[in-house]
Protein backbone atom coordinates (compact mmCIF):
# COMPACT_ATOMS: atom_id res chain seq x y z
CA UNK A 1 0.00 0.00 0.00
CA UNK A 2 1.50 3.50 -0.63
CA UNK A 3 2.83 5.28 2.10
CA UNK A 4 1.03 8.68 3.29
CA UNK A 5 1.75 11.80 4.91
CA UNK A 6 0.92 12.31 8.47
CA UNK A 7 -1.42 15.18 8.71
CA UNK A 8 -0.22 17.90 10.94
CA UNK A 9 -3.67 19.26 12.86
CA UNK A 10 -4.65 22.86 11.72
CA UNK A 11 -4.35 24.08 15.30
CA UNK A 12 -0.96 23.04 15.93
CA UNK A 13 0.15 25.16 12.57
CA UNK A 14 -1.91 28.18 13.73
CA UNK A 15 -0.23 28.08 17.14
CA UNK A 16 2.76 28.59 15.43
CA UNK A 17 1.69 30.88 13.10
CA UNK A 18 0.44 33.37 15.95
CA UNK A 19 3.89 32.56 17.79
CA UNK A 20 6.26 34.05 15.61
CA UNK A 21 3.96 37.02 14.67
CA UNK A 22 4.59 37.52 18.57
CA UNK A 23 8.01 37.52 18.86
CA UNK A 24 8.44 39.64 15.28
CA UNK A 25 6.14 42.21 17.22
CA UNK A 26 7.55 41.99 20.61
CA UNK A 27 11.64 42.22 18.51
CA UNK A 28 12.56 46.30 18.98
CA UNK A 29 13.12 48.13 15.99
CA UNK A 30 17.00 47.94 14.48
CA UNK A 31 18.24 51.66 14.58
CA UNK A 32 19.30 52.58 11.34
CA UNK A 33 22.83 53.80 10.72
CA UNK A 34 23.54 57.54 10.33
CA UNK A 35 25.90 58.73 7.31
CA UNK A 36 27.68 61.68 8.50
CA UNK A 37 28.55 64.09 5.79
CA UNK A 38 31.99 63.92 4.37
CA UNK A 39 34.46 67.32 6.01
CA UNK A 40 35.69 69.09 3.29
CA UNK A 41 39.06 69.59 3.69
CA UNK A 42 41.50 72.45 2.05
CA UNK A 43 44.04 71.32 -0.89
CA UNK A 44 47.05 71.15 0.70
CA UNK A 45 49.24 73.79 -0.87
CA UNK A 46 53.07 74.54 -0.46
CA UNK A 47 53.69 77.34 1.04
CA UNK A 48 55.86 79.77 -0.73
CA UNK A 49 57.98 82.29 1.04
CA UNK A 50 59.27 85.21 -0.96
CA UNK A 51 62.77 85.20 -1.65
CA UNK A 52 64.49 88.19 -0.85
CA UNK A 53 66.98 88.06 -3.52
CA UNK A 54 64.09 88.00 -6.19
CA UNK A 55 62.52 91.28 -4.43
CA UNK A 56 65.80 92.98 -4.79
CA UNK A 57 66.41 92.37 -8.48
CA UNK A 58 63.08 93.28 -8.87
CA UNK A 59 63.46 96.25 -7.55
CA UNK A 60 66.71 96.90 -9.08
CA UNK A 61 65.04 96.38 -12.77
CA UNK A 62 62.37 98.99 -11.85
CA UNK A 63 64.84 101.44 -10.41
CA UNK A 64 67.10 101.14 -13.44
CA UNK A 65 63.78 101.58 -15.95
CA UNK A 66 63.30 104.78 -14.12
CA UNK A 67 66.81 106.29 -14.19
CA UNK A 68 66.86 105.74 -17.80
CA UNK A 69 63.58 107.34 -18.72
CA UNK A 70 64.74 110.45 -16.67
CA UNK A 71 68.36 110.18 -18.68
CA UNK A 72 66.43 110.25 -22.05
CA UNK A 73 63.45 112.71 -21.06
CA UNK A 74 65.58 115.41 -19.59
CA UNK A 75 69.56 114.83 -20.74
CA UNK A 76 69.55 113.23 -24.03
CA UNK A 77 69.30 115.71 -26.83
CA UNK A 78 65.92 114.79 -29.21
CA UNK A 79 66.08 114.72 -33.11
CA UNK A 80 64.12 117.52 -34.21
CA UNK A 81 62.76 117.30 -37.90
CA UNK A 82 64.89 118.03 -40.93
CA UNK A 83 62.44 121.10 -42.15
CA UNK A 84 60.95 123.57 -39.85
CA UNK A 85 56.91 123.90 -40.10
CA UNK A 86 55.49 125.92 -42.27
CA UNK A 87 57.73 125.80 -45.00
CA UNK A 88 57.84 124.03 -48.11
CA UNK A 89 60.78 124.83 -50.50
CA UNK A 90 63.56 123.07 -49.19
CA UNK A 91 67.67 123.67 -50.23
CA UNK A 92 71.25 122.46 -49.23
CA UNK A 93 74.82 124.75 -49.60
CA UNK A 94 77.47 122.36 -49.72
CA UNK A 95 81.37 122.76 -49.69
CA UNK A 96 84.33 120.21 -50.13
CA UNK A 97 83.61 118.90 -46.52
CA UNK A 98 80.53 116.84 -48.05
CA UNK A 99 83.21 115.18 -50.50
CA UNK A 100 81.38 113.62 -53.28
CA UNK A 101 77.67 114.08 -53.23
CA UNK A 102 75.34 112.56 -55.86
CA UNK A 103 73.12 115.07 -56.67
CA UNK A 104 70.71 112.68 -58.52
CA UNK A 105 69.78 111.48 -55.25
CA UNK A 106 69.87 114.82 -53.53
CA UNK A 107 66.66 116.34 -56.08
CA UNK A 108 64.95 113.14 -55.65
CA UNK A 109 65.12 114.01 -51.65
CA UNK A 110 62.97 116.73 -52.46
CA UNK A 111 65.69 119.30 -52.77
CA UNK A 112 65.08 122.93 -54.71
CA UNK A 113 68.41 124.70 -54.74
CA UNK A 114 71.66 124.09 -53.53
CA UNK A 115 74.33 127.02 -52.90
CA UNK A 116 77.79 125.59 -53.39
CA UNK A 117 80.81 127.07 -51.92
CA UNK A 118 83.37 128.48 -54.58
CA UNK A 119 86.01 130.97 -53.23
CA UNK A 120 86.97 132.04 -49.86
CA UNK A 121 89.62 134.75 -49.05
CA UNK A 122 91.79 135.92 -52.68
CA UNK A 123 93.06 133.05 -53.66
CA UNK A 124 91.34 129.71 -52.48
CA UNK A 125 88.95 127.80 -54.56
CA UNK A 126 86.89 125.08 -53.25
CA UNK A 127 88.15 121.91 -54.74
CA UNK A 128 84.38 120.09 -55.18
CA UNK A 129 83.50 123.42 -56.52
CA UNK A 130 83.40 122.78 -59.96
CA UNK A 131 81.97 119.03 -59.68
CA UNK A 132 79.25 120.07 -57.84
CA UNK A 133 78.14 123.32 -59.87
CA UNK A 134 78.51 120.64 -63.08
CA UNK A 135 76.34 117.80 -61.44
CA UNK A 136 73.71 119.94 -59.36
CA UNK A 137 72.91 121.96 -62.98
CA UNK A 138 72.23 117.64 -64.39
CA UNK A 139 70.40 117.23 -61.60
CA UNK A 140 68.07 119.93 -62.58
CA UNK A 141 68.59 122.09 -59.22
CA UNK A 142 68.74 125.63 -58.97
CA UNK A 143 72.17 127.07 -58.41
CA UNK A 144 73.90 129.18 -56.13
CA UNK A 145 77.60 130.23 -55.38
CA UNK A 146 79.18 131.44 -52.40
CA UNK A 147 82.45 133.14 -51.29
CA UNK A 148 83.69 132.90 -47.66
CA UNK A 149 85.09 136.50 -46.91
CA UNK A 150 88.12 136.97 -45.17
CA UNK A 151 88.28 140.57 -43.11
CA UNK A 152 92.00 140.68 -43.16
CA UNK A 153 92.15 140.34 -47.16
CA UNK A 154 91.33 142.91 -49.69
CA UNK A 155 88.05 143.19 -50.34
CA UNK A 156 88.72 143.79 -54.38
CA UNK A 157 90.72 140.69 -54.43
CA UNK A 158 88.65 138.66 -53.46
CA UNK A 159 85.52 140.31 -55.42
CA UNK A 160 87.93 140.04 -58.40
CA UNK A 161 88.64 135.99 -57.06
CA UNK A 162 85.03 135.51 -56.97
CA UNK A 163 84.12 136.07 -60.42
CA UNK A 164 87.23 134.72 -61.98
CA UNK A 165 86.04 131.41 -60.67
CA UNK A 166 82.24 131.47 -61.38
CA UNK A 167 80.47 132.18 -63.90
CA UNK A 168 76.40 132.33 -63.45
CA UNK A 169 73.76 131.90 -66.11
CA UNK A 170 69.96 132.85 -66.68
CA UNK A 171 68.36 131.06 -63.90
CA UNK A 172 71.08 130.78 -61.15
CA UNK A 173 70.33 131.99 -57.91
CA UNK A 174 72.51 135.08 -57.55
CA UNK A 175 76.22 135.30 -55.74
CA UNK A 176 76.34 135.37 -52.26
CA UNK A 177 78.83 137.04 -49.68
CA UNK A 178 79.30 134.38 -46.57
CA UNK A 179 80.55 136.99 -44.08
CA UNK A 180 80.89 135.25 -40.52
CA UNK A 181 83.74 137.13 -38.87
CA UNK A 182 85.05 140.90 -37.98
CA UNK A 183 88.44 140.57 -37.79
CA UNK A 184 90.09 143.83 -35.77
CA UNK A 185 89.42 146.41 -38.13
CA UNK A 186 87.23 149.21 -36.62
CA UNK A 187 82.55 148.52 -37.54
CA UNK A 188 83.20 151.13 -39.91
CA UNK A 189 85.89 150.09 -42.10
CA UNK A 190 84.37 146.51 -41.63
CA UNK A 191 81.23 147.60 -43.31
CA UNK A 192 83.21 149.75 -46.07
CA UNK A 193 85.16 146.59 -47.27
CA UNK A 194 81.88 144.48 -47.37
CA UNK A 195 80.11 147.15 -49.62
CA UNK A 196 83.38 147.10 -51.43
CA UNK A 197 83.35 143.43 -52.18
CA UNK A 198 79.32 143.70 -52.93
CA UNK A 199 79.77 146.51 -55.28
CA UNK A 200 82.14 144.68 -57.38
CA UNK A 201 79.93 141.50 -57.76
CA UNK A 202 76.86 143.36 -58.60
CA UNK A 203 78.96 145.11 -61.72
CA UNK A 204 79.56 141.80 -62.87
CA UNK A 205 76.95 139.83 -62.87
CA UNK A 206 74.53 142.40 -63.04
CA UNK A 207 72.52 141.55 -59.83
CA UNK A 208 72.58 142.21 -55.96
CA UNK A 209 74.44 139.53 -54.24
CA UNK A 210 72.82 137.73 -51.03
CA UNK A 211 74.33 138.26 -48.08
CA UNK A 212 75.02 135.42 -45.62
CA UNK A 213 75.50 135.40 -42.05
CA UNK A 214 74.52 134.18 -38.65
CA UNK A 215 71.45 135.25 -36.60
CA UNK A 216 73.53 137.25 -34.14
CA UNK A 217 76.03 138.09 -36.29
CA UNK A 218 73.81 140.06 -38.05
CA UNK A 219 72.16 141.92 -35.75
CA UNK A 220 75.47 142.81 -33.98
CA UNK A 221 77.25 144.56 -37.35
CA UNK A 222 74.91 144.37 -40.11
CA UNK A 223 71.37 145.26 -39.47
CA UNK A 224 70.00 148.72 -40.97
CA UNK A 225 73.41 148.92 -42.93
CA UNK A 226 72.51 146.35 -46.15
CA UNK A 227 69.01 146.65 -45.88
CA UNK A 228 69.38 146.93 -49.88
CA UNK A 229 70.60 143.31 -50.06
CA UNK A 230 68.91 139.72 -49.94
CA UNK A 231 69.32 137.79 -46.55
CA UNK A 232 70.38 134.29 -46.31
CA UNK A 233 70.35 133.98 -42.23
CA UNK A 234 71.60 131.11 -40.19
CA UNK A 235 70.09 130.32 -36.55
CA UNK A 236 69.88 126.83 -35.16
CA UNK A 237 67.70 125.10 -32.32
CA UNK A 238 64.88 127.56 -32.55
CA UNK A 239 61.21 126.50 -34.16
CA UNK A 240 61.00 129.87 -36.29
CA UNK A 241 63.77 132.17 -36.56
CA UNK A 242 63.40 135.42 -34.95
CA UNK A 243 62.93 137.75 -37.45
CA UNK A 244 60.55 137.81 -40.45
CA UNK A 245 60.87 139.17 -44.26
CA UNK A 246 60.25 142.80 -44.14
CA UNK A 247 61.01 146.45 -46.70
CA UNK A 248 64.44 146.50 -44.29
CA UNK A 249 64.92 142.83 -43.80
CA UNK A 250 64.81 141.46 -47.36
CA UNK A 251 64.88 138.11 -45.88
CA UNK A 252 64.79 135.29 -48.30
CA UNK A 253 66.47 131.87 -46.99
CA UNK A 254 66.77 130.93 -43.61
CA UNK A 255 69.59 127.98 -42.87
CA UNK A 256 67.95 126.45 -39.68
CA UNK A 257 70.20 123.49 -38.89
CA UNK A 258 74.20 122.50 -40.12
CA UNK A 259 73.05 119.06 -38.65
CA UNK A 260 70.42 117.81 -41.55
CA UNK A 261 70.60 114.34 -42.68
CA UNK A 262 69.71 114.14 -46.82
CA UNK A 263 70.19 111.31 -49.04
CA UNK A 264 72.85 111.53 -51.79
CA UNK A 265 75.18 113.21 -48.93
CA UNK A 266 77.47 111.86 -46.50
CA UNK A 267 77.30 112.73 -43.23
CA UNK A 268 75.66 115.93 -41.94
CA UNK A 269 74.73 119.06 -44.37
CA UNK A 270 73.71 122.67 -43.96
CA UNK A 271 69.97 122.60 -44.55
CA UNK A 272 67.70 125.85 -45.53
CA UNK A 273 63.99 127.16 -46.32
CA UNK A 274 63.18 130.07 -48.67
CA UNK A 275 60.59 132.27 -47.45
CA UNK A 276 58.04 132.23 -50.22
CA UNK A 277 56.64 130.08 -53.49
CA UNK A 278 58.31 128.71 -56.41
CA UNK A 279 57.02 131.40 -58.45
CA UNK A 280 59.01 134.11 -56.12
CA UNK A 281 62.38 131.68 -55.91
CA UNK A 282 62.44 131.70 -59.78
CA UNK A 283 62.10 135.60 -59.36
CA UNK A 284 65.18 135.87 -57.27
CA UNK A 285 67.29 133.98 -59.56
CA UNK A 286 69.34 135.46 -62.80
CA UNK A 287 67.15 136.97 -65.58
Amino acid sequence: MPRTKKAIPESTIWDDLETQATKKAAAPDKPKPVRKAPVKRKPRTAKTQKSPVRFWVGVGVLASIALLFIYVEFFVEKPVPVWPVGHEIYGVDVSHYQKDVNWQHVRESQITFAFIKATEGKSLKDKKFDRNWSEAGKAGLMRGAYHFYRPRSSPEKQANHFVANVTLQPGDLPPVLDVERRGLKPIKAFRQDIKVWLNLVERSYGTKPIIYTGYKFYKDYLEGHFDEYPLWIAHYKVPKLAMEPTEKAKLHFWQHTDGGSVKGIEGNVDCNVFYGSMRQLREVCLK
